[in-house]
C-alpha cells in the first residue's frame, strides 16, 4: 500500500459552487477537504477526481481558484505551472483553501473542458417533484441551431450587434405606465416636491434646450467644467448643463436668479445661512449664441451637499446627458441600474422618478418620440417597398373613441422568402415573445432553417396578444408570402392560438408539436422514474417499433399519464411519424426559442427602430454568409461530410449484401437488430436516413464496405453547396435611418396602442415553468431553537413555555384535507387522413373496458377496485409521489 510523504502532503479545504442560474434542490455549495501528494499531481487529474463525485451539468466550465493570503485574492488556476506555484506559496502551512465553480462560457469563444469519467452515476430510485434534473433532455445537441457559427469558414471575427452571447442583464422592471404614480423611491421614501425656482428654471430650459442654433465646438473636461471668469460655451444649454456638472462635482447647490435665453444669474443656495458669497452670471455675446462667463468673483465657504437625499441641480436633464452613453449600448437599462451607476460615477443619489424622467427623455433623443413612432412605421413600410420590391410590409389598425390606433404588423423580406423557397428545407418554426417596451406586445416570427443548420428568419410581426385572430391573421400574411411549398412541416408551442392559427391556414402541413413544452406541461401532473427513463427515448425513436415498445412501458406502469397524452398532445413529437419530404428532424421549438434570444436585447426599443434594427441584423447575418458560400466549393457542405466521416469510424456492423443496392447490416455485440438499408432508394429500415436526409450509421457502414461508393452521393440536396447559395444570394438592402425614410399619404395618423392597466408593476421577463431555471431554496429557520429544518410547532428542542406563547399568539397551520379524485381516462383516437395528428399504439387499458361482469362493472374496473391498496402502494415509493399522486394511488 502506497503511503505518501508528510514533505510533500497538502490539504485542500476546498468549497464547491455550481452554477447558481440552475435551480437545484440540494445545497448550492459544497465543502470537504482532500489530501494530497503534489509530486503525484497535476491539474487535469485533480480536476478530474472532484467532477467524478460532483458531476456539472452539459456545457458547464469549471474554473478553479485558491486563496492567497498575501495578495488577499482569489487567483485563478488554469495549468499545471500554476498549481505547483500554488503549493510553492503554501510549503509552510501544508493547507490551501480552493474554491471551484462550474459555470457556462463566460466568453463568446471560450472553449469548454470537457471531462470524461469511466464512473457510472447510478439514477436516484427517489426522484423529488421539483428537481430540474427530472425529465431533462438526454441528448439536448440533437436539437442544436446555429447563430453565428459562420467563423468556422471566416477567419475574421463576428461584427454582429448586441449578439445572444452577452450575458443576460437587468431588465427594465420600472416602467411606469401612464397614469401611474411613481412619487415614490427605491428606498419606500416620497419624492419631495419641486421648489418654485427649480419648477421655473425647467420650465424655461425645457423651451431652450430643443433649439438647435449653430455653435462653436469648444472643447472642456466634461466631467469638471471649468467657470472661470471669461470662459466660452456653446450655447444656453451646455453652459446650464455644465453648471450642474460643476455644482455636483464641487458639492454644492445653487438657486436661479434670473434665467433667460440670453443671461443667466445664480447664487448659493446657502447664502443666507452660511453667508456663503458664491454666485455666477453669464450672458450671450454678439452672436446670440455662444455663452461666456461674465462673473464668478468668490468661492464657497458653505459645507458639503453631497449626502442630501435630494440633489436639485441634477435635474432631468443633466441625468440625460449622464446616461445617453450607457443606454447606446444597452437600451434595456432600467432606471432602477441607472440610478446605481450614477452613485458610482458621480458620488450623489438621486431619486428615483427623476433618474426615470431623464431616461425617458434620453430615449426620446435617440430613438425618437414613442407616439409618433407607430405612425412612423408608414415610413418604414415605404422605405422598404422601395428598396426592397416584393417585401411584403402589413400595417393594420383599428379606430377606438374617434382615433386610429395600431394593431398589428407583419413583415416578410423579398430575400429571405426566395431564399427559403430556393434553398431552404419546408420547415418553419413559429413562436412569440413579448416586448419588453412601453407597448407590451408579442414579436411573432416565423424561423426556417439552411444546411448547416443555421437560423434562418423568414418573417416577424407584432400584435398586442396571442389570440386566434392575431395568430390567423398571420397565418394569413406567411401563406401569401410563402404559399404552401410541399411537405411543409410547421412547428408551434402547445399554445392554442397558434395552434388554431395553424389548423386553419395550414390544414394540409405536417402539425408539429414541441417536446420541451409537452414535458414541462407533462411534469406538472405526472412523476416517476418510468417517465424519465421512456418519454424522451419515444420523441427521439426513428422507427414505429421502438416507439411502441418504450410507449407500452409508461402505459402499463401508469395509464393515466398515457391517456393525457392521447387527449391533449395528439400532434407530432416523435422521430418515428415524422415525414421523409422536409428532413428536419428537430422534436422542440429550439429553432423558434433561438430567434427569441437572438432579438431579445431590443424588444425594449420602438416599433419603427425594433423592426429597422431586426432588418439590420438580418443583413449582417446574409453578408457573412454570403462571405462563407464564396469559400465552399464541392458537391456537399463540407461540415456535413466531416460529421459523416466521423460517424463511419469504430462501427460494430455487420454487412450482409443482398445486391449491390441492397444489404442486411446487423448490430454485433450487442442488442442483434437487423436493418435493411437500400442504397438506390436511399432508405433504411430504421428511418433515420429517410427522416434526417443524410446516411444513418447502417447505410455509412454499407457504403463504406463498397469500394466505389462515395457518401456526398448519398445525402440529400438540402444539405448541398447549391441549396446554401441559392439561401443567400438575395441581398438584404441596405437602409437610411428613419429621419430620412420617404413620407407616407396614408391620410391620417396612426395613435399607439392603448396600454392595458395590470395590478402591480409591469414584467420583463416572463414566468418560468416547472423546468425552468428557478430561484434558490432554503431552509426555515424556527424562531425558538434558531435551527433550520422545522417551524415552531414541530420543535422539540425549545422551551415548552415558548412554544406554548407562540400557540396562544398564532396558531398552528391546519391539516389539509385530503379530496379524492379520479383519473382521467378518456383517449381520444386518431382521426385518418389527417397528417398532423401522432398515432399512438393501442392501450392495454381500453381493451377490457366493454367486458362487463356481474354488478355492470367492467373486469379491469372490478379487478382495480378488489386489489389491496398495499399491492398498490408497493409499485410507487411515497418518497417521489406528488400530492396529486398520492391522492390516487393512496
Amino acid at each position: 500500500m502506497y503511503r505518501m510523504d508528510p514533505n510533500s502532503c497538502y490539504v485542500l479545504k476546498i468549497r464547491l459552487l455550481g452554477n447558481p442560474k440552475k435551480a437545484r434542490k440540494e445545497p448550492m455549495c459544497f465543502y470537504f477537504e482532500k489530501v494530497i501528494d503534489f509530486d503525484l499531481t497535476n491539474y487535469e487529474d485533480l480536476v478530474e477526481s472532484i467532477i467524478v463525485q460532483y458531476q456539472p451539468r452539459y456545457l458547464e466550465v469549471v474554473h478553479v481558484h485558491y486563496y492567497d493570503e498575501v495578495l488577499k485574492t482569489f487567483l485563478e488556476i488554469k495549468s499545471d505551472q500554476e498549481l505547483m506555484y500554488m503549493f510553492e506559496k503554501h510549503a509552510k502551512s501544508k493547507m490551501v483553501q480552493m474554491f471551484i465553480v462550474y459555470w457556462e462560457p463566460s466568453e463568446p469563444y471560450e472553449p469548454i473542458i470537457e471531462y470524461y469519467s469511466d464512473v457510472h452515476i447510478q439514477p436516484k430510485n427517489n426522484i423529488d417533484q421539483d428537481d430540474d434534473s427530472y425529465l431533462r433532455n438526454p441528448i439536448p445537441e440533437n436539437e442544436h441551431v446555429g447563430i453565428d457559427e459562420e467563423n468556422m469558414y471566416l477567419k475574421e471575427e463576428p461584427k454582429a450587434l448586441n449578439m445572444v452571447l452577452f450575458p443576460d442583464k437587468e431588465k427594465d422592471q420600472d416602467y411606469v405606465a401612464d397614469g401611474e404614480s411613481e412619487d415614490e423611491s427605491e428606498d419606500g421614501s416620497e419624492d419631495e416636491s419641486k421648489d418654485e425656482s427649480e419648477d421655473e428654471t425647467e420650465v424655461e430650459e425645457d423651451d431652450e434646450l430643443h433649439e438647435v442654433n449653430h455653435a462653436p465646438n469648444i472643447e472642456y473636461d466634461k466631467d469638471d467644467p471649468p467657470m472661470t471668469e471669461g470662459f466660452i460655451y456653446p450655447n444656453m444649454k451646455e453652459f446650464k448643463l455644465a453648471l450642474s456638472q460643476h455644482a455636483i462635482k464641487h458639492e454644492f447647490e445653487y438657486n436661479t436668479e434670473k434665467s433667460a435665453p440670453c443671461r443667466f444669474r445664480g447664487y448659493c443656495k446657502r447664502r443666507d445661512e452660511d453667508n456663503c458669497p458664491w454666485r455666477i452670471h453669464a450672458s450671450t455675446t454678439d452672436d446670440l449664441c455662444t455663452v461666456v462667463v461674465k462673473k464668478n468673483p468668490f468661492g464657497h465657504d458653505c459645507s458639503s451637499a453631497r449626502r442630501k437625499k435630494k440633489v436639485k441641480n441634477a435635474t432631468k436633464y443633466w441625468i440625460c446627458e449622464k446616461v445617453k452613453d450607457w443606454l447606446i449600448e444597452d437600451a434595456t437599462l432600467g432606471a432602477k441600474e441607472l440610478r446605481k451607476k450614477l452613485k458610482e460615477h458621480h458620488k450623489v443619489k438621486i431619486n428615483y422618478k427623476r433618474v426615470y424622467m431623464g431616461k425617458l427623455l434620453a430615449l426620446k433623443q435617440l430613438y425618437g418620440d414613442w407616439d409618433i413612432s407607430f405612425d412612423n412605421l408608414y415610413r418604414f413600410k415605404a422605405q422598404v417597398e422601395s428598396c426592397c420590391p416584393g417585401s411584403i410590409v402589413q400595417i393594420d389598425h383599428h379606430t377606438i373613441n374617434g382615433k386610429i390606433r395600431f394593431r398589428r404588423i407583419f413583415v416578410a423580406m423579398k430575400p429571405c422568402i426566395e431564399g427559403f423557397l430556393s434553398g431552404c428545407r419546408p420547415y418553419l418554426a413559429i413562436d412569440s415573445t413579448f416586448l419588453t417596451g412601453r407597448f407590451k406586445g408579442q414579436l411573432a416570427s416565423a424561423t426556417a432553417v439552411d444546411g448547416h443548420n443555421w437560423m434562418y428568419p423568414v418573417s416577424f410581426g407584432v400584435f398586442d396578444s396571442e389570440t386566434n385572430e392575431n395568430w390567423i391573421w398571420f397565418m394569413q400574411l406567411l401563406r401569401q408570402a410563402i404559399g404552401s411549398p410541399n411537405g411543409l412541416a410547421i412547428c408551434t408551442d402547445d399554445g392554442q392560438a397558434v395552434m388554431t392559427g395553424v389548423k386553419e391556414v395550414f390544414p394540409e402541413a405536417e402539425h408539429r408539436e414541441c417536446m420541451f413544452h409537452l414535458v414541462t406541461n407533462f411534469k406538472k401532473k405526472f412523476h416517476g422514474k418510468v417517465f424519465d427513463d421512456h418519454l424522451w427515448v419515444v420523441a427521439y425513436s426513428w422507427n414505429p417499433y421502438l416507439f411502441d415498445k418504450h410507449w407500452v412501458a409508461m402505459e402499463t406502469t401508469k395509464p393515466a399519464a398515457t391517456a393525457y397524452i392521447r387527449k391533449w398532445h395528439n400532434r407530432l413529437w416523435s422521430r418515428s411519424q415524422f415525414s421523409t419530404i422536409c428532413k428536419v428532424d428537430y422534436v422542440t421549438n429550439n429553432l423558434a426559442e433561438s430567434f427569441n434570444n437572438w432579438i431579445k436585447h431590443h424588444k425594449s426599443l420602438n416599433l419603427d427602430d425594433l423592426f429597422d434594427k431586426a432588418r439590420q441584423l438580418i443583413m449582417i447575418l446574409w453578408n457573412r454568409r454570403r462571405k462563407v458560400a464564396k469559400e465552399l466549393d464541392g458537391l456537399i457542405l463540407p461540415h456535413i461530410i466531416k460529421k459523416l466521416n466521423a460517424m463511419t469510424r469504430e462501427l460494430n456492423l455487420e454487412v450482409v449484401e443482398s445486391s449491390e443496392e441492397v444489404a442486411e447490416v446487423t448490430a454485433l455485440g450487442g442488442s442483434g437488430f437487423r436493418f435493411v438499408v437500400n442504397l438506390q432508394e436511399g432508405t433504411c429500415s430504421c428511418r433515420q436516413w429517410q427522416v434526417s436526409g443524410h446516411p444513418c450509421k447502417h447505410a455509412l457502414a454499407f457504403i463504406t464496405s463498397l469500394s466505389n461508393a462515395h457518401i456526398r452521393h448519398y445525402v440529400d440536396l438540402y444539405f448541398s453547396v447549391d441549396k446554401y447559395r441559392a439561401a443567400y444570394a438575395q441581398l438584404i438592402p441596405a437602409m437610411s435611418d428613419k429621419t430620412q425614410w420617404p413620407k407616407s399619404n396614408h391620410g391620417f395618423f396612426m395613435h399607439p396602442p392603448l396600454l392595458k392597466a395590470t395590478a402591480g408593476r409591469r414584467k420583463t421577463e416572463r414566468y418560468k415553468g416547472c423546468g425552468e431555471k428557478k430561484r434558490k431554496s432554503g431552509q426555515h429557520l424556527c424562531p425558538i431553537c434558531k435551527e433550520y429544518g422545522h417551524h415552531w410547532h414541530k420543535c422539540k428542542k425549545g422551551n415548552p413555555e415558548d412554544i406554548w406563547t407562540y400557540e396562544c399568539i398564532e396558531e398552528p397551520p391546519k391539516k389539509r384535507t385530503k379530496t379524492t379524485k379520479t383519473a382521467e381516462l378518456s383517449i381520444v383516437p386518431c382521426e385518418d387522413g389527417v397528417p398532423t395528428r401522432i398515432c399512438f399504439p393501442p392501450s392495454k387499458s381500453l381493451k377490457n373496458t366493454n367486458k362487463k361482469g356481474k354488478g355492470g362493472k367492467s373486469e379491469s374496473v372490478r379487478s382495480r377496485d378488489q386489489e389491496p391498496a398495499q399491492n398498490i402502494r408497493s409499485q410507487f415509493p411515497s418518497s417521489f409521489l406528488c400530492t396529486a399522486m398520492k391522492q390516487m394511488f393512496l
